[in-house]
């Protein structure tokens, strides 16, 4: 088990009309990254993860420290215009740049640090919308057309919105044009994929749109989310990635479990960091990192 140091790197991808990508690393403290060009040692696998829709590369701190102190590399970027602090709907509409941004990281990580870098260990972890991101980083492909029939902006305001994952902005979302969207994001370079509260599974109905994902996938479920319900989202990615390990959490336990644990959240904060009686975050944390330790070293 080692110590772990916290380093944020700021990147930015020219090719996107110079799209930011401030992102944090966690790593053994052992490596020193000033002299990556110089290292001669072990590699160490690396971990690219990607937070949930209006949260930022912080989020998932909790399990990026304990895996780093397995001697992971972890990178978290924030999603240019889908952060708590910067949020920009034009930006978040197009939920498929957050893959790219993952790639472009990737490639960044490897171009400066690839001496420190098992290239044959490299996974990604996403939670919510960032579950999405890394499961189209394996091979899934949404279908635009599919989530555009989710909402039309003909309805009357009070009519319950069916992607509620995308709460006010989910017009944003059908507003992308189909051909916009690209149909192939899939990246060989990650060999493992864990999706955490899975979203955006409304634009999925064939085994035609997943096959292919052919690299390991770990899916773990809250059976209570009422922000990407399991019907809409993590059961459909598991009907159409039968070979996958699904994990479903019990009935009580909600979308934002994987969010930070904070003991006593204030009332405005209540909403992300509140559990139902008989729920205990930290708890769930850590068997979700034991979850997710086994996964990668199987």
């Amino acid at each position: 088990m080692s110590q772990v140091t916290a380093q944020t790197l700021n990147f930015t991808d020219h090719s996107r009309e110079d799209r930011p990508l401030k992102t944090t690393l966690w790593y053994p403290e052992e490596l020193n990254l000033d002299y990556a060009a110089n290292y001669s040692g072990e590699k160490h696998p690396l971990i690219l993860m990607s937070h949930g829709s209006g949260s930022n590369r912080i989020s998932l701190a909790w399990l990026a420290m304990p895996l780093a102190a397995q001697g992971y590399i972890v990178a978290s970027p924030d999603h240019y215009g889908n952060t708590f602090s910067d949020p920009i709907p034009a930006q978040f509409k197009r939920y498929w740049e957050r893959p790219r941004d993952l790639s472009f990281v990737l490639s960044e990580l490897i171009r400066q640090y690839g001496p420190l870098i098992d290239q044959e260990r490299i996974y990604a972890i996403g939670f919510s919308l960032g579950a999405y991101s890394v499961m189209a980083l394996a091979g899934l492909n949404v279908d635009q057309n599919l989530i555009q029939k989710q909402e039309d902006e003909t309805l009357p305001a009070n009519v319950v919105v069916k992607m509620p994952e995308f709460g006010k902005l989910t017009k944003k979302v059908v507003e992308a044009k189909p051909a916009e969207v690209p149909t192939d994001l899939k990246d060989d370079r990650f060999k493992k994929v864990v999706a955490l509260s899975p979203a955006l599974g409304t634009g999925v109905n064939s085994r035609q749109q997943t096959k292919k994902v052919d690299i390991p996938t770990l899916i773990i479920a809250p059976g209570g989310d009422k922000i990407a319900p399991i019907d809409q989202n993590g059961r459909v990615y598991h009907k159409f990635l039968p070979d996958a390990i699904y994990q479903e959490l019990p009935a009580n336990v909600g979308h934002f479990i994987f969010l930070p644990a904070k003991k006593q959240p204030a009332k405005v904060d209540s909403f992300w960091y509140s559990d139902a009686p008989g729920v205990d975050r930290k708890q769930i944390h850590q068997q979700t990192i034991e979850t997710i330790k086994n996964f990668l070293l199987s």
